[in-house]
């Protein structure tokens, strides 16, 4: 059993689209960086509500124009795509917008705070024609398309047990727990969850145990899920305390590991099932490093206007209805059943 290589796009052979950014915050600065750095796509212009701080943003990043309209931006003829990184609970009308304007649309994760409004925004998108994906870039990473291609070869057997935690005190990040922001589990437990879907496919049995911040939102949750095949997942997740960030399988045959932190490009372990292990460590070497890493979901999503598709073949529509469905689940049992904040 052997690692495969990764597949990597080379930037340089897809259509250079023509971004626009709605909303400059500090994930559409590490976007914007990344992609400049990383690829051949052109961010043309930046849109924000805030007074002076589409033009400050575009100043800092080398953006032709900044604008106080979203209406204005998305309604640029010479705009390809818009890129949105507003709060959580903004995106559903921001994508519609964009959507209406004709615009091919990568929304930052969660699409939205709800499932049923996702599949407004994912069926708007597809009467218009045009590409709409979640950003879950940890999808487009290399070490994802390794792991794509070792469950596609079929040689690892039957996933049968997933584990996974991303736990970092996050107290002093406000907007996790704005009104808007959507708690933890939408903005950080949806990578393991995204990614136990990855493994292991849908759930279809969900138990979480956990705590609630005073303000309302979900802030820690332990959870359970099972699925018909009898598959297991364990995942811990905390914006209270820091653990490492840890994700790993067992399948059949073998067991596989992801390297810490493992939502950024990073490395995996293919070993045996024994106490003492044997197998192969890929190391990514690419040079992109840390949340650089935004920039690959860029040239797919290029690649994937090139062939004229509209949701992404590796984390497709239903694929993010699933994963809402799912988080919306674990702080309704987290909460109490508490509305979002």
């Amino acid at each position: 059993m052997k690692i495969p290589q990764p597949v990597i796009i080379d930037p340089q052979s897809v259509p250079i689209l023509r971004w626009g950014v709605i909303g400059p915050g500090d994930i559409a600065g590490t976007f914007v960086s990344s992609v400049m750095a990383h690829t051949a796509q052109k961010i043309a212009a930046v849109a924000s509500r805030t007074p002076g701080k589409a033009e400050e943003f575009a100043t800092i990043h080398g953006i032709e124009s900044g604008s106080a309209s979203y209406q204005e931006l998305v309604d640029r003829d010479d705009l390809d795509a818009i890129y949105i990184a507003t709060y959580p609970g903004d995106h559903k009308k921001h994508a519609l917008l964009a959507i209406a304007a004709g615009k091919h649309v990568l929304v930052e994760k969660p699409l939205t705070l709800s499932a049923s409004d996702a599949r407004e925004v994912l069926a708007a998108g597809k009467a218009q024609g045009v590409l709409v994906m979640e950003a879950m870039w940890t999808r487009y990473l290399p070490q994802s398309t390794i792991i794509h291609a070792l469950q596609a070869e079929g040689s690892l057997g039957q996933p049968e047990l997933f584990s996974a935690q991303f736990c970092t005190d996050n107290r002093a990040v406000d907007r996790l727990w704005a009104p808007g922001g959507g708690g933890v589990a939408f903005d950080m437990g949806i990578y393991t969850v995204a990614m136990a879907q990855q493994f292991l496919g849908n759930p279809s049995a969900i138990h979480a145990t956990g705590s609630a911040h005073p303000g309302g939102a979900d802030q820690e949750a332990f959870v359970t899920m099972t699925y018909d095949s009898g598959a297991r997942a364990s995942l811990l997740i905390s914006g209270i305390a820091t653990l490492a960030q840890l994700a790993s399988c067992s399948f059949e045959h073998a067991q596989l590991s992801l390297d810490a932190p493992f939502l950024v490009p990073s490395g995996l372990q293919l070993q045996t099932k024994d106490f003492y292990p044997t197998g192969e460590h890929w190391l990514d070497t690419t040079g992109v490093v840390g949340h650089e890493g935004l920039s690959y979901q860029a040239t797919w999503f290029a690649h994937y206007v090139s062939q004229g598709l509209v949701e992404s073949p590796v984390h497709t529509h239903a694929d993010v209805i699933a994963v809402l469905e799912a988080l919306e689940e674990i702080v309704k049992q987290v909460t109490g059943g508490a509305p979002l904040p």
